[in-house]
């Protein structure tokens, strides 16, 4: 049952960064400033790394529970990778995503400031369930986290390409 649940998120979220990719390969970049371009390139970056992050969290205790390694520790082992590597990609990215958004002229949407905050809620509960003081099934509403925040990452980029291309 959990493996079925962790395949179908790995598979919306594959689904969400090729349709990102593809909005953004065929829609035009003409009339457009430079910093403008570089923040749909941003957005486009969210979309494939919250992405494939949800792909390889969700592969990571199925990969696990498949080589029967016991289910405590296979979660809590992800869940610690989970944490630790989302921590790393939010301080590397997130300073940059707000420049591109500032260069651009336009100031921090709401929805971003609110993915940000989903996912440094994420990251402490994966922490602590890796340390054994949340029960693991925290991992899946986390796991869904992500998956939204991916999500709504997309449609950013949608509406970016869409405000560019009125026509």
């Amino acid at each position: 049952m959990q493996s079925e649940f962790l395949f179908t998120v790995a598979e919306v979220a594959v689904a969400f960064a090729g349709f990102a990719g593809l909005i953004v390969a065929i829609s035009g970049r003409q009339g457009r400033s430079a910093a403008e371009v570089r923040l749909d390139l941003v957005l486009l970056t969210n979309v494939l790394s919250a992405s494939l992050m949800t792909v390889a969290f969700a592969f990571i205790p199925a990969t696990l529970l498949g080589m029967d390694v016991e289910p405590s520790v296979a979660w809590r082992g992800s869940a610690f990778l989970y944490a630790v590597s989302l921590s790393v990609y939010l301080a590397r990215a997130l300073p940059g995503q707000v420049a591109s958004y500032r260069a651009a002229g336009r100031s921090v949407p709401l929805i971003f400031r609110m993915n940000a905050g989903f996912v440094m809620v994420a990251i402490v509960s994966q922490g602590l369930c890796a340390a054994g003081v949340l029960p693991t099934l925290v991992y899946l509403p986390s796991l869904l986290l992500l998956l939204y925040v991916s999500g709504v990452s997309f449609v950013r980029v949608f509406l970016s390409v869409v405000r560019a291309n009125p026509d």
